[in-house]
């Protein structure tokens, strides 16, 4: 009686261990890419002046930091969303002040009206400047609210005459010329040192995980 015996080679513990563990490289890459981009799409979002927009982005960043934790496990999850949310901080001002210096529209105009704003008891917070530009044929005398923080500060009287910088596309907030300055080097520098430390957690996580 003859018998026949299988050519196919027997597999082994290793082997079986190499054949069943998933391909993790694809959801890695995809993280990778889709992390920072998702959370720089965000912070642009919120410098719109608006809170539909800003819950939108708040939403969609919460969502991506959340998922990309699941994927790389709950220590260096941890670090990838500390490090997204700070990333988003920092990279929504960058983006908004390179933004208004490359394309803003400079225009001369004058303080009408200068006002306080209160946010809590009866001390006012800060300050507000009504500014019409000079062009009203091309501006549709329409007016701007400018606060203290984009430029309306302490020294500038009703009936100044000032240089308003505005966004073509009404997205970003306006602001006096003084403070468009463009992106700092503080801010390149920790934009992407943060861009750094991100991509090293998500990569971390994933690379522990499949060990």
């Amino acid at each position: 009686m003859t018998t026949w015996k299988s050519e196919r080679p027997a597999i082994g513990p290793e082997t079986a261990l190499h054949v069943a563990r998933p391909r993790r490289w694809p959801g890695t890459v995809a993280i990778l890419i889709l992390t920072p981009a998702v959370m720089a799409g965000c912070s642009w979002l919120a410098q719109k002046q608006g809170t539909l927009v800003l819950l939108l982005g708040a939403f969609l960043a919460v969502l991506v930091l959340v998922i990309a934790w699941t994927m790389c496990g709950a220590g260096p999850g941890a670090l990838v969303a500390v490090s997204g949310f700070a990333f988003m901080l920092f990279v929504g001002p960058a983006l908004d002040d390179y933004v208004l210096d490359q394309r803003g529209l400079r225009q001369d105009a004058v303080i009408v009206k200068i006002g306080t704003y209160h946010t809590r008891h009866t001390r006012p917070d800060g300050r507000t400047c009504t500014v019409v530009p000079l062009d009203t044929a091309a501006a549709g005398s329409r007016s701007y609210d400018v606060d203290g923080t984009d430029g309306c500060g302490e020294g500038l009287k009703t009936g100044q005459r000032v240089m308003l910088v505005t966004d073509p596309q009404d997205w970003l907030a306006p602001r006096m010329s003084t403070e468009v300055t463009g992106v700092s080097p503080s801010q390149a520098w920790i934009s992407g040192g943060l861009l750094v430390s991100l991509e090293a957690f998500i990569l971390y996580g994933r690379l522990r995980r499949r060990a």
